[in-house]
């Protein structure tokens, strides 16, 4: 194939230099907020390009990355694959047994790693004595680290290397479907699992990121890059953002909040992606601070992750003039399968508001080049009516092939070429797709099974609760019986008997909870989910 013809990153990535050489990304380290036009991201690449040649990677190396989001990370985000390396962001929140299960299969040599977790960079390299260079990125922090550090690990400064290093003349021609990233689940249901990436299934979710029924991105939009690069290549917006020439916030660590409203106001953010629990944290900082925020510039934001609530979407709408897009998608997709604004055709543009919110809270349609499919337990496929439930397949261009490094759950994607997402779904019939669990998830209850995602976008709608679960408890009577755990709001107060007679209006009595736990704060997962492992554990009876 003509190399001009194939589906690299490096056609890509660069485009905003061309188009939009004046705008960049804006970057908030803790070392100081820095403006970088495109161009120079684009020389910067290159740069750390030429000094990767000379530290030796070759095609097809791993190198990883232990860091924020910042114009430091976005450097190696575009270097590592447009060389023809495989780009292996690890998550910052992982213990350092989980980390080291992964790079015992990856090996990578080189780690890109943020000044602020040099410590835990280099107790990793002890426990891999593969890893020969640690690049830190952003000033060395004193007073903190190990005293002494092993004989044969090279440590250096990123700054410097850039600095020192010429740009390469041109990237290398690549096949497309050689692989350019890889990243590990989140954990949430089970031990992580790696994916590959190729640059072509990149590329294809990239573009589609653009396409007007997704999330209506294009070059006159500011992006607050909220969700983490360690999770998924950051569902792919810092190359959105390279190909169409948007503006790109990268916030670094600090996702509280105040800080998330600042950059929002003070950079005239126009979009942003971030799970429930970040925009209710956001909802509630509005409350408390009265004024303090407009968010006249704000068009849209995706809540992906977990379903939004009705009240959520409908009070950024209604008081906020900010429209929520309801995402879906998993680290073996690369990651978005759907999105579900408010109207995508002209039947639903003429719909109530109100009417437009019902379809706001499900996961939506599939992008194009997906497909997905509904199988009963007997590998029937369910007809589409938005009430018959099912597993949940999903095929198409960036979906996958199988786990990396024969990991046990490899048997998820099937041989035609689906993959059965561990979710229970529904699909309506106008190919509106709506979670309704995960498989494992699910609660059976007297051999009927019982939804713990339509319990818990019921209680999250009580003005009372911050933040809710519904887990499942063992019961010698049942087998199992669902129970709520429930973080209130400030100065809110809830009972069991108040929960399970509001929730008698729209459950049988026999699908409601229980019991109610009541805790200070719910277990999130490292990027935003609620952490139900952490919850079984810790209400195990």
């Amino acid at each position: 194939m003509n190399p001009s013809r194939r589906l690299l990153l490096k056609h890509l990535a660069f485009r905003a230099s061309e188009i939009s050489p004046l705008d960049g990304l804006v970057s908030a380290p803790p070392d100081g907020e820095c403006f970088i036009a495109w161009p120079e991201v684009a020389d910067r690449a290159k740069r750390l390009a030429s000094a990767l040649v000379e530290l030796g990677v070759q095609p097809g190396n791993r190198v990883a990355t232990l860091a924020f989001n910042d114009h430091r990370h976005i450097d190696a985000y575009l270097a590592v694959p447009c060389l023809g390396a495989t780009l292996h962001p690890i998550n910052v929140r992982w213990n350092l047994d989980e980390m080291a299960s992964v790079l015992e299969h990856t090996r990578d040599r080189i780690v890109f790693v943020d000044a602020s977790l040099m410590d835990r960079a280099i107790a990793l390299a002890d426990r891999c004595p593969w890893i020969e260079h640690l690049v830190r990125m952003g000033p060395a922090e004193t007073g903190d680290g190990p005293s002494t550090v092993r004989a044969n690990l090279s440590i250096t400064d990123h700054d410097e290397l850039l600095a020192s290093s010429p740009a390469i003349t041109e990237w290398p021609d690549l096949d497309e479907h050689e692989i350019m990233a890889m990243c590990s689940t989140s954990g949430t249901t089970g031990v992580p699992k790696t994916v590959a990436y190729t640059h072509r299934t990149t590329c294809l979710q990239t573009m589609a990121l653009g396409l007007t029924d997704c999330m209506r991105l294009s070059g006159r939009d500011t992006v607050l890059a909220i969700v983490p690069m360690f999770h998924a290549l950051g569902w792919c917006f810092p190359y959105a953002c390279g190909m169409l020439g948007a503006r790109l916030v990268l916030p670094h660590r600090d996702l509280g909040p105040n800080r998330i409203l600042d950059l929002m106001v003070n950079h005239e953010v126009t979009t942003s992606v971030a799970v429930p629990t970040v925009w209710n944290a956001v909802l509630a900082a509005l409350d408390a601070n009265p004024g303090r925020w407009n968010l006249d510039r704000v068009d849209r934001i995706v809540s992906g992750g977990a379903a939004p609530t009705a009240t959520m979407i409908r009070r950024f709408r209604d008081e906020h003039g900010v429209e929520v897009i309801h995402s879906w998608g998993m680290t073996e997709i690369n990651p978005v399968g759907t999105m579900s604004p408010a109207a995508t055709t002209r039947e639903e543009a003429a719909l109530d508001p109100n009417d437009q919110l019902r379809h706001q809270q499900v996961a939506g349609r599939p992008l194009p080049g997906l497909k997905l499919e509904i199988e009963d337990e007997d590998g029937q496929q369910t007809p589409h009516d938005g009430t018959s439930t099912g597993r949940l397949l999903v095929s198409g261009w960036w979906v996958a092939q199988t786990y990396a490094f024969n990991h046990p759950d490899g048997d998820r994607f099937r041989s035609d070429g689906r993959l059965d997402t561990g979710d229970v779904a529904s699909i309506d019939d106008r190919g509106r797709m709506a979670i309704r669990d995960r498989a494992k998830d699910m609660i059976k209850s007297g051999g009927e099974w019982i939804s713990s995602l339509a319990l818990e976008r019921a209680i999250g709608d009580f003005p009372e609760v911050a933040t809710c679960a519904v887990i499942a408890r063992p019961d010698d009577r049942w087998g199992e019986r669902p129970i709520a755990v429930v973080s209130l709001a400030p100065a809110a107060s809830l009972d069991l008997a108040t929960l399970q007679t509001r929730l008698a209006q729209a459950f049988e009595r026999w699908q409601c909870p229980d019991d109610l736990i009541l805790v200070d704060s719910i277990p999130l997962t490292s990027t935003g989910k609620i952490d139900k492992k952490t919850l079984r554990r810790q209400f195990p009876s």
